[in-house]
């Protein structure tokens, strides 16, 4: 089992064109909002009403730093499922270098994730646009925000909400059919 190419697959069987269009598609929209909140905490002026309080609190920038955190990780694994260290463990990892990735263990943790992303994107989803509707009152970021700032919400926002996590079914279902078909 010694050292492996690094761009060999294990199943000897590159990702189909459809499933790294969908990975890279994920991880794309994972970073979008990323880079909308790293501006917002750098001081672009994104129209943003509660950019002050994250800007000035420290457990609110901690806040936004970790979620950011976590959601380049989430998009980053996303591509785990096209590339050869998705099916084995990076040499360069102690312990645990260059032993296969049970198939199971991505599909089950990413299917999870997969799940919640529906469910978050389903809610924000909902609630938003009901509140833009008119059919319930509340806030929503892009209040007071002129077109620009509203355009480049969306433009960061939108990909996340109702494009990753089908993106990251399609690339789910990729990785199933590579690594279980023979």
């Amino acid at each position: 089992m010694g050292s492996q190419v690094p761009h060999v697959h294990s199943t000897g069987r590159p990702p189909g064109r459809w499933a790294r269009v969908a990975c890279w598609t994920a991880f794309i929209s994972a970073l979008l909002p990323v880079a909308w909140r790293i501006g917002m905490l750098c001081g672009v002026d994104l129209g943003f009403s509660q950019a002050d309080f994250f800007r000035s609190n420290a457990s609110a920038t901690a806040y936004v730093l970790g979620l950011e955190a976590i959601q380049v990780l989430a998009g980053t694994l996303c591509l785990g499922l096209i590339y050869p260290w998705g099916e084995r463990v990076p040499q360069w990892c102690p312990l645990l270098g260059g032993r296969q990735i049970p198939t199971f263990l991505p599909l089950v943790l990413g299917g999870i994730g997969n799940a919640l992303l529906y469910r978050i994107s389903a809610t924000l989803i909902i609630r938003f646009g009901s509140i833009w509707l008119g059919l319930t009152e509340g806030q929503t970021p892009a209040d007071g925000m002129n077109h620009w700032q509203l355009a480049i919400l969306v433009a960061a926002y939108a990909p996340m909400l109702f494009l990753w996590a089908p993106a990251l079914t399609i690339g789910l279902i990729g990785y199933w059919r590579r690594r279980t078909t023979r």
